[in-house]
């Protein structure tokens, strides 16, 4: 072999190991992998912050990924949530209670095809009270979300009303507001990792009405931080991404 073929061969082996070299360096493996996860972890730790996986938002911009199911526990009755905060809402209620305030939970986790049946409904609760089926469908997407994008989907949310509620309503209503059990969870639901999710006038940034029974799990110190920046959760969400 020529000295000319043998130094050609060389330049090829040489810049072969530099793009294995670069590709290595660049894709961190998995102890870098580990390592990273650490260290966010760590840091997470240092700040106070506990509950990190319920930190993501869930609704028309952000849909849950395909298939996804929580590990369920149940909180109240029938009423289940992700078995990872189910503890937190259970102390939140007993807590209420030791002060003489009965939470009733009347929705938690709901299954894919559970969230279509109310969806279906409720837009045909709408045609028959006069409602044109484009306009139906419009305004039950503002208080019903399509399946995948709601909270409910994925064991993170409470509804929650008086145990009289249905004695005077034949609906969820904004008149929740009134009760005794709203003003206790306005003063205390941060304390267990719950945040009001759909607050009075930020209907436009939410997507949905205003919801003083609807609870949205997201930790101790986010709750606590949401709470006290008085935004939606989309705003902070973004802010503090």
């Amino acid at each position: 072999m020529s000295t000319k073929k043998i130094f050609i061969i060389n330049m090829i082996m040489l810049a072969l190991a530099a793009i294995v070299f670069t590709v290595i360096n660049l894709v961190p493996n998995d102890a870098d992998k580990l390592k990273q996860i650490q260290e966010n972890y760590a840091e997470e730790a240092q700040k106070g912050i506990d509950n990190s996986w319920a930190y993501f938002l869930i609704n028309e911009e952000f849909p849950l990924p395909d298939g996804y199911t929580p590990e369920l526990a149940h909180v109240q009755g029938v009423y289940m949530m992700d078995e990872r905060c189910a503890e937190y809402a259970k102390t939140m209620i007993e807590a209420a209670a030791a002060d003489g305030i009965d939470l009733c939970v009347v929705s938690a986790y709901r299954s894919i095809e559970k969230q279509q049946e109310n969806l279906e409904s409720y837009t045909q609760r709408l045609i028959n009270e006069g409602h044109a089926p484009e306009e139906a469908e419009k305004l039950a997407l503002m208080e019903i979300a399509e399946p995948g994008k709601s909270e409910h989907n994925a064991g993170l949310a409470l509804d929650i009303l008086t145990y009289d509620w249905w004695e005077t309503h034949d609906d969820v209503t904004a008149d929740f507001e009134n009760t005794e059990e709203f003003l206790w969870l306005q003063e205390n639901a941060h304390k267990y990792g719950f945040i009001m999710r759909y607050p009075k006038e930020w209907e436009n940034t939410t997507g949905y009405t205003y919801e003083p029974w609807h609870y949205r799990f997201v930790g101790l110190y986010y709750a606590k931080e949401i709470r006290n920046s008085g935004l939606p959760f989309e705003y902070y969400y973004k802010m503090n991404f």
